[in-house]
């Protein structure tokens, strides 16, 4: 076999693998983005369903630009349900970056009832929440599921006629 045809099958081979490993990069799945809960907003009150402005913080921990084009979530408040909802919304999370999203969910009657209940009987300064869900994104046309866990404290307020120190 003559040397430079044994050079060109052995270069195409190359070529063919390097594509393949190319291919399945593309098509390894991005990791989930961590979403955090960073404002709650009551936006109406009806007789059985009260309306919430929910801003959740997108942090986006892959490579490359993150295009949210949907959101769909449950917000639960010290291990109970609280409200869920969806958007059709659309962000771009840059790499390694982050952004944040408001969006609004829906909470019924007893559901609010219940958690004033709880937090008069904890008596706590604050309260345990959870987000989870999953967002569609634009890369493949994928779902990432999302889940996390944290704690928001409450402020006393300020007394009228008092000062505050350092």
């Amino acid at each position: 076999m003559n040397r430079s045809v044994l050079l060109g099958k052995l270069l195409a081979g190359f070529v063919l693998m390097v594509g393949l490993l190319s291919c399945s990069a593309l098509t390894s799945k991005p990791e989930s983005p961590r979403v955090t809960l960073v404002g709650l907003k009551l936006i109406s009150v009806e007789l059985l369903e009260q309306r919430y402005q929910v801003s959740l913080r997108v942090k986006n921990p892959n490579a490359f630009a993150l295009p949210v084009r949907g959101v769909d979530f449950r917000l639960d408040i010290n291990d109970q349900a609280f409200a869920d909802g969806v958007s059709n919304q659309s962000i771009d999370v840059p790499a390694y970056g982050e952004s944040v999203i408001d969006l609004e969910v829906s909470s019924n009657l007893f559901h609010v009832f219940r958690q004033f209940q709880s937090l008069q009987e904890s008596r706590s300064p604050g309260f345990e929440y959870r987000v989870s869900g999953s967002m569609a994104t634009g890369v493949y046309r994928q779902k990432l599921p999302f889940d996390y866990s944290g704690e928001l404290q409450l402020s006393e307020p300020k007394q009228p006629g008092t000062q505050q120190g350092l």
